[in-house]
């Protein structure tokens, strides 16, 4: 990039554009999160459904962390080119791509009998879901503020969570009742519902003239804008990440075996989960854009590894479902504040990017805790050793955004004055 490109883009990420002020912009943000919900119903009404699913095939544990690791490692891959590319053709068209794909997905599962076809289902559900995700986030960030994207990204981890509460809840009653591969088949219909309200109720944002009239700046420039703050977030994004990896493989195999809880006794687990989740999102995502974003990242992570201790000490659903509770309250205080201040760090032209980077970021965790957890399983027994170490991963995740600079503020996380290049007088 020519230098005088350069220094003007900077200029244009330093200003609030007008399409960013417009009213519109949180009723776009609704949209997407209802869709998002209904999607996410779509995703959870499989969870409960794994551990039965991959026990009828006659495989053990480490085949279920292939499973959950290769969705991640699909997302790992083209997290980043999928945002880069909602960046270019636009936020849309890459989020009903996806969503087919997504269905298509599902539709596999539902007829799969080896563990070939369902690894190669779920890397393609990975594949495609990676798309989605970077461009939802981007497309928040496209029509909101620093004032107000706190409260955005909680409206959308709100809808995430609505999907999370119904999804896995309905799931459990489903293949206790009709099956393990029903849900599967209403998965695969919810997504093509959400497909169509994508359609219809999310608009393409505004494009930014004042952007697009200028050099987009390389992604190396972007990150270097403000390196300790992204290092510092993507070790916190790891760490939530690890844990739910952690959860998903080992303790639910755990959960299973050697506590004896029943599918639709993990549907309400993860329905309570949810619900808390759904309003701490809320709340602590407007505290956020009240109070700042840095602390409530450090007592989130701390608030998780506590519920992680809590886990191994749980031996019947009651204790289960209060670990969760306290789990979701530590998601949900970091969830909101780690999006939001990528977000407000983050040159506009380059949101998508930047979104899809830390997307791969979270799901390099996803990719490794499942099979972690799936061997330590097979090899012990028990989910107690994960779980110790998801809890270490997530206070060293809390450490680190200590050191976030300031307040953690766009202005704080910015490479100091005398390292930016020289602006045209």
């Amino acid at each position: 990039m020519e230098p005088d490109a350069e220094v003007t883009a900077r200029v244009v990420h330093n200003q609030v554009l007008p399409t960013e002020e417009k009213s519109g912009g949180m009723y776009q943000v609704w949209m997407l999160a209802i869709s998002l919900s209904i999607l996410q119903i779509g995703f959870g009404l499989v969870t409960p459904i794994f551990p039965y699913y991959i026990s009828a095939l006659g495989m053990a544990g480490i085949e279920l962390g292939v499973l959950a690791a290769s969705f991640a490692i699909a997302r790992i891959i083209l997290a980043g080119p999928l945002g880069g590319l909602s960046d270019r053709v636009g936020r849309k068209p890459v989020l009903i791509a996806a969503l087919f794909g997504f269905a298509v997905a599902n539709i596999i599962y539902a007829y799969a009998y080896d563990v070939i076809v369902m690894i190669s289902a779920r890397a393609l559900e990975g594949a495609v879901s990676a798309g989605f995700f970077p461009a939802a986030n981007a497309l928040v960030a496209d029509v909101t503020t620093i004032r107000n994207r706190g409260t955005a990204m909680g409206y959308l981890n709100t809808g995430n969570m609505v999907g999370f509460i119904i999804g896995p809840a309905l799931g459990g009653f489903l293949a206790q009742f009709l099956g393990i591969r029903m849900p599967f088949i209403l998965a695969a219909l919810a997504t093509l519902i959400t497909m169509g309200l994508v359609y219809v109720l999310v608009q393409e944002p505004a494009k930014k003239s004042i952007i697009e009239s200028f050099p987009k700046l390389p992604i190396r420039l972007v990150i270097s804008r403000a390196r300790k703050c992204y290092g510092i977030l993507g070790m916190a994004m790891f760490a939530n990440m690890f844990a739910m990896g952690i959860l998903e493989v080992a303790f639910m195999l755990d959960a299973v075996i050697n506590i004896g809880v029943q599918p639709y006794e993990i549907g309400i687990f993860f329905g309570i989960i949810g619900i808390t989740m759904m309003i701490g999102s809320v709340v602590f995502g407007k505290l956020s854009d009240i109070r700042g974003r840095k602390w409530l990242i450090v007592i989130g992570a701390l608030v998780g590894a506590f519920s992680l201790i809590m886990f191994i000490f749980s031996r019947n659903v009651v204790d289960l479902l209060v670990s969760g509770v306290v789990l979701s309250i530590g998601m949900s205080m970091r969830g909101p504040a780690i999006q939001a201040l990528i977000a407000d760090v983050t040159d506009p032209a380059s949101y998508g990017t930047i979104m899809g980077v830390f997307g791969a970021v979270s799901n390099s965790a996803y990719a490794v805790s499942p099979l972690i957890g799936g061997k330590i399983f097979d090899d012990t027994g028990s989910a107690a050793l994960s779980l110790l170490i998801a809890g270490g991963v997530s206070v060293v995740g809390g450490m680190a955004a200590v050191f976030l600079p300031g307040d953690a503020s766009a202005e704080s996380c910015k490479i100091e004055p005398n390292n930016e290049p020289q602006q045209i007088s």
